[in-house]
């Protein structure tokens, strides 16, 4: 079942964003995110942009949002995607149901385009987001250092 996010949900939330920051390159963040600090990210992010989880027999399995691609007004029609999935749920369908939710809320909010940044590496990311729509529209490389590497990222668009 795909619903919003209500704050039972934080802790396993927090839970599978911490194995990608402890895990992979997916993010770049490189310091595990306290409960507290992922609840103040939610809190501030539901207030304004849709943010949802996939939650079967009562476990989240997955979560996706928007939010700000850049704070500033002419943007507002431009939104950022995230999706992460809890490790091991790949490849089940989680993510492109959340996807299509997501796009089916932000169309109704009179949203344009939403956007992806991601890492090159992230293969499995590039391709679902170009079977969901999206075209590469820019790259950067070597802008992050993680895990004794330089990293390089994909930006990835659709208009809706």
């Amino acid at each position: 079942m795909i619903r919003y996010v209500e704050e039972k949900d934080y802790k396993e939330i927090t839970d599978i964003y911490n194995y990608y920051i402890k895990n992979t390159t997916i993010t770049f963040e490189e310091d595990e995110l306290s409960y507290d600090n992922m609840r103040k990210r939610i809190d501030s992010i539901k207030k304004k942009f849709p943010y949802i989880v996939y939650e079967e027999n009562g476990a989240i399995l997955g979560y996706a949002y928007l939010n700000y691609f850049s704070e500033r007004s002419a943007y507002r029609f431009s939104l950022d995607l995230s999706i992460y999935l809890k490790n091991g749920e790949l490849t089940k369908g989680i993510g492109s149901a959340l996807y299509n939710e997501i796009e089916n809320i932000a169309r109704k909010k009179g949203i344009k385009k939403i956007i992806s940044c991601i890492t090159l590496s992230n293969e499995r990311s590039i391709s679902f987001h170009k079977k969901m729509g999206f075209s590469e529209c820019g790259r950067m490389n070597n802008v992050g250092y993680k895990h004794n590497a330089w990293q390089s990222i994909v930006w990835m668009d659709k208009d809706i």
